[in-house]
C-alpha cells in the first residue's frame, strides 16, 4: 500500500466516522449507560471498578469505559467525546478492512472493501453510537489483520505475537467473541495449509498464554477483590447467557438472517450471488487457504451465535468486515451475471425509497403521525440516488467506480439521517433519546429525581445527578454503598415521601408503567419522548 493510499484511506475513514457525532441524543438504553459509566469512572477516579449511578456494575469488561474515561478528561463531556470510542473503532476496522484487501488483492480491491464496509447499515450505525460491539469488532479485525499479515509471509514475528494480543484486548472489550473469530480464522487457515504441506507460523504456546493473561487480568483483579464475583462471570454471564434463555434475549435460531439482510443495506442483494459462488468454488475445491479462513470466520461465528439461548442484533457485528472482503472479491472481477445485476438493482431502489418510506411511516403507525424527516432530505435523498446511479451506470464496466458511487451515496444518506434523528426520535420507541426529557429535568430542578423500570441512564449523563432507582434496575451484583442505598424505593408511594409541600419528584417511565402503577389524580406527564414519560408530583409535607 502506498503512503497515498494510506492517508487517502485514512481520511475516507475519518470523513465517514466523525462528522455528527454529536447532532442528537443518547439513544437507550446502551449508550446512556455506557456514556455515564465511563463518566463515573473518570470523576471517581476508580478505574477498576465501573459503577453507574453509583452503584458497581460488572455485566461487562471495563476497556471501552477506560477510553471513555480518558475522552472525557481530555476532550470534555458532550455527546461527541461519548461515541468517540466508537467512532476511533470504526475508523480503524475501515482502514484495517482496505489494508487486509491490499494486501490480499491490490489497491482496487482495498479500496472496494474499505467502501463497502463504511456504508453498510449495521456497522455505520453501531460504529457511531456507543456500543461495546464496536471496539470488540476492531480488536478482531486487528487480530485478523496480524494474521493476514503472517499468512501472507511476513518474517517479522511480531505480528504473530500481536494477533494474540489483540484477541486479548477484544475480549477485554466484550468477551470471548474476541476470541472466537480470529482463532476461527486460524485453525481453518492452518488446516488449509497443512493440506499442502505448508505452515502457517504462529506462535500458538506462547500467543495463547498472552491472550489468556491479557483477557481474564481485569476479571481476576475484581474477583480477588470480590469473590462472589467468580460465580457471576462463569455462571450468569457465560454459561446462562449462551446456554439458557435467563437473560430475556431468546429469539428464534433464524433470527441473526433478517438481521444480517437489514445490516448489510445496501449490499443485501448482492449476497445470494455471492452465496452460490462460493458454494460453487467449495464443490470445485477452489477455494484458498485465505478464502477458506475469511469464509470460516463468516460462518462458523454466525452458526454460534444463533444456536445461544442470548441474541441482539449487535452480535453479528464482527462479521462484516470479512464479508466486505468477501463481497470485495467477488465484484473485483466485474462479472455482469444474472445475480450481479439482481444486486445493483436492489441496492439502488432501497437507497431511492429510504426517505420516502420514512416519510410514509406516519400512514400506517399511529404512534408516528406528524414525525417525519426534513423536507430538503426527502427530496435530497432520491436526487443523490438518481445523480450517482447515473453515473455509476454510465461507467458500469468498471468495477471500482460503481461501488464507490453506491457507497457514496449510502454514506451521503446515513449522514443525512444522524441530522435528523431529532425528528424522528419518537419512531425509536424505548430506544429514544431522553435528552429533551433530561433538559426539561434541568430548567425544573426538582428536588428529587428518578427512573423506574425504565433503562434511561442518559438522564444522569445529562443531568449529572444521581437519581432514586428500584432494586430490580440496579443491576445489583455486590453490595452496594450505602450512599446508593439510601435511594432504593421500592413503590411509588415512596417517592412522595420526606418532601415538603410544594417539593417537587420528577422522574422517567415506560408509558405503559405509568398507566399500571401511578394515579394520574398525583402524577403528572411533563413531557414525552418515544416510549418513555417524564413525570411529576409534589410532596405533602409532613
Amino acid at each position: 500500500m502506498t503512503r497515498r493510499d494510506r492517508w487517502g484511506l485514512a481520511i475516507f475513514a475519518a470523513c465517514v466516522a466523525f462528522p455528527f457525532l454529536g447532532s442528537f441524543g443518547l439513544l437507550e438504553p446502551d449508550e446512556g449507560r455506557f456514556a455515564q459509566i465511563g463518566r463515573e469512572m473518570m470523576g471517581g477516579g476508580d478505574y477498576l471498578v465501573p459503577r453507574l449511578n453509583g452503584i458497581e456494575q460488572f455485566y461487562k469488561p471495563p476497556l471501552v469505559y477506560w477510553v471513555g474515561a480518558a475522552g472525557y478528561r481530555i476532550l470534555g463531556i458532550s455527546e461527541w467525546t461519548a461515541r468517540l470510542p466508537s467512532a476511533l473503532a470504526f475508523f480503524g476496522t475501515i482502514w484495517l478492512t482496505g489494508w487486509m484487501g491490499w494486501r490480499l488483492g491490490g489497491r482496487r480491491l482495498g479500496w472496494m472493501a474499505a467502501l463497502i464496509l463504511a456504508s453498510m447499515l449495521e456497522p455505520y450505525a453501531l460504529g457511531r453510537q456507543i456500543t461495546l460491539d464496536t471496539t470488540l469488532t476492531f480488536w478482531i479485525t486487528s487480530a485478523l489483520a496480524c494474521l493476514v499479515r503472517v499468512g501472507t509471509g511476513d518474517p517479522d514475528r511480531k505480528a504473530g505475537f500481536l494477533f494474540f494480543l489483540c484477541m486479548g484486548l477484544g475480549f477485554l472489550a466484550k468477551g470471548p467473541m474476541a476470541w472466537v473469530v480470529p482463532l476461527t480464522a486460524a485453525l481453518a487457515w492452518t488446516v488449509a495449509l497443512r493440506a499442502g504441506g505448508q505452515r502457517l507460523g504462529l506462535p500458538w504456546r506462547k500467543g495463547m498464554l498472552l491472550m489468556t493473561g491479557v483477557s481474564l487480568s481485569w476479571f481476576v483483579a475484581v474477583s480477588w477483590k470480590y469473590p462472589e464475583l467468580w460465580k457471576y462471570f462463569l455462571g450468569y454471564e457465560l454459561v446462562e447467557r449462551f446456554a439458557s434463555t435467563t437473560h430475556g434475549r431468546s429469539k428464534p435460531f433464524w433470527f441473526f438472517l433478517p438481521i444480517l439482510a437489514l445490516g448489510a443495506v445496501p449490499w443485501t442483494g448482492f449476497l445470494p450471488g455471492l452465496s452460490l459462488a462460493t458454494w460453487k468454488k467449495i464443490r470445485e475445491r477452489s477455494l484458498s487457504p485465505v478464502q477458506w479462513a475469511l469464509g470460516s470466520t463468516v460462518v462458523v461465528p454466525f452458526g454460534l451465535v444463533s444456536c445461544s439461548g442470548s441474541k441482539l442484533l449487535t452480535y453479528i457485528l464482527p462479521l462484516y468486515p470479512s464479508l466486505a472482503l468477501a463481497l470485495a472479491t467477488w465484484l473485483e472481477k466485474g462479472t455482469r451475471s444474472a445475480w450481479t445485476k439482481i444486486g445493483w438493482g436492489t441496492a439502488w431502489g432501497i437507497l431511492l425509497v429510504f426517505s420516502p418510506f420514512l416519510w410514509s411511516v406516519q400512514f400506517f403507525w399511529s404512534e408516528a403521525a406528524g414525525v417525519y424527516p426534513s423536507i430538503p432530505y426527502l427530496i435530497g435523498v432520491p436526487f443523490a440516488v438518481v445523480s450517482l446511479g447515473l453515473v455509476a451506470w454510465k461507467r458500469r464496466e468498471k468495477p471500482l467506480t460503481c461501488v464507490g458511487a453506491l457507497a457514496g451515496v449510502a454514506i451521503l444518506i446515513w449522514h443525512g439521517a444522524c441530522l435528523e434523528m431529532e425528528r424522528i426520535n419518537d419512531l425509536l420507541g424505548r430506544q429514544a433519546s431522553v435528552r429533551s426529557l433530561a433538559q426539561l429535568v434541568e430548567k425544573h430542578q426538582p428536588e428529587r429525581l428518578f427512573i423506574y423500570r425504565a433503562r434511561a441512564a442518559g438522564l444522569l449523563f445529562t443531568t449529572d445527578r444521581r437519581v432514586w432507582i428500584n432494586p430490580a434496575d440496579a443491576d445489583v451484583v455486590v453490595e452496594p454503598p450505602a450512599e446508593a442505598k439510601g435511594r432504593f424505593f421500592e413503590k411509588p408511594e415512596e417517592l412522595r415521601a420526606g418532601l415538603g409541600k410544594g417539593q417537587r419528584v420528577e422522574g422517567i417511565i415506560l408509558r405503559h408503567v405509568f398507566r399500571e402503577e401511578f394515579d394520574p389524580a398525583k402524577w403528572e406527564i411533563v413531557g414525552r419522548s418515544g416510549e418513555f414519560f417524564l413525570i411529576r408530583s409534589y410532596g405533602d409535607g409532613i
